[in-house]
């Protein structure tokens, strides 16, 4: 028997696909999660409660005042701590940055609500404070229970995610239609307020595998149904724009979050509108590498953000100065 070869992307009954990812190894592919993950969670369908349905709103007109919120963190050293019995912990030197790109029809883009930190985290629940450098480098000292280093970068993370939620919940309580790059994990209280989430990579599966399957098959400008992620958040999938005949089904695809406390009316229109201009905002390929998903005021957000957390030589060696100074000083 000859062999079967692959047929066309456009083909729903091709037997297998290669694809090329468009994201940056750094930052993860667009899909990373096993269809047999143990941490897939099958969330119910709201509004398409029979099967899956593609969604095709009219084109939006794009809100007035809208905010783009996101957070950047490095980790810049690994930091060990011998104490005079000779146990030893571990921790970092790192740092977190979050702002805001505001978007009006009428003037330029512009960032706001920037705040950065710099921090040094021990685990072991042992604080090792870090004195101030003299070029005016500084580090808030936290501990962490465990020993894991992972416990001490999740920590980090927090720090930035806290510092997103608090500025999209500002700017949204402004009036300003707010985008927070990355699921709503801080926002979720906040049950009535109407930030969206616009989450990028895919680390596990969320629908029943027949609906799930069906995702990639959405064309640029469509949405899935909505479906309930918990009692707190509705959820769709949209693809905002073309990744190119090259990446893999998945690439293109982002996923809108809302709160649930808005109600499903409400967050079946927003969803709406949201495709109606999210797809507005989408990366250009010889732009970005993680293009169309990455939002271009995001894109320009995080250089920016990087750019205020310094240098990462000159912050190593600060660090490594700052270590020495407290060695001396005992």
């Amino acid at each position: 028997m000859a062999p079967r070869l692959a047929q066309s992307p456009g083909d729903p009954d091709r037997i297998s696909r290669l694809g090329v990812e468009p994201f940056d190894a750094a930052y993860g592919a667009g899909f990373q999660a096993d269809d047999d993950s143990p941490h897939a969670v099958e969330c119910e369908l709201v509004e398409d409660t029979r099967a899956f349905e593609a969604h095709r709103p009219p084109a939006g007109q794009r809100p007035h005042r809208l905010a783009f919120v996101d957070g950047t963190m490095r980790t810049e050293a690994r930091l060990t701590h011998t104490g005079a019995e000779g146990d030893l912990r571990i921790g970092l030197a790192g740092s977190w940055a979050a702002g805001a790109v505001l978007v009006t029809a009428d003037a330029p883009a512009r960032f706001d609500r920037v705040a950065v930190g710099r921090t040094a985290i021990f685990t072991g629940g042992y604080v090792v404070a870090l004195p101030d450098h003299r070029d005016g480098w500084r580090w808030e000292p936290y501990a962490v229970d465990g020993a894991d280093i992972e416990a001490a970068r999740q920590q980090l993370q927090r720090l930035m995610r806290d510092a997103e939620s608090d500025i999209a919940e500002q700017l949204c309580a402004d009036g300003w239609l707010t985008v927070l790059d990355g699921p709503l994990h801080g926002i979720r209280h906040r049950r009535g307020l109407p930030v969206v989430g616009y989450v990028k990579t895919h680390h596990r599966r969320m629908l029943a595998h027949e609906h799930w399957t069906r995702v990639p098959s959405l064309a640029v400008r469509e949405r899935s149904g909505l479906f309930a992620m918990g009692d707190d958040l509705y959820g769709c999938y949209l693809r905002v724009g073309d990744p190119g005949p090259w990446a893999g089904p998945w690439a293109g695809i982002a996923r809108i979050e809302m709160p649930a406390g808005v109600g499903l009316t409400a967050a079946i229109e927003a969803a709406d509108r949201a495709v109606g201009w999210l797809p507005d905002f989408a990366s250009a390929l010889h732009r970005d590498a993680r293009a169309p998903v990455n939002l271009t005021p995001i894109a320009g957000l995080e250089r920016h953000l990087h750019h205020l957390q310094g240098d990462a030589r000159l912050v190593l060696r600060a660090v490594r100065e700052a270590v020495l100074q407290r060695n001396r000083e005992g």
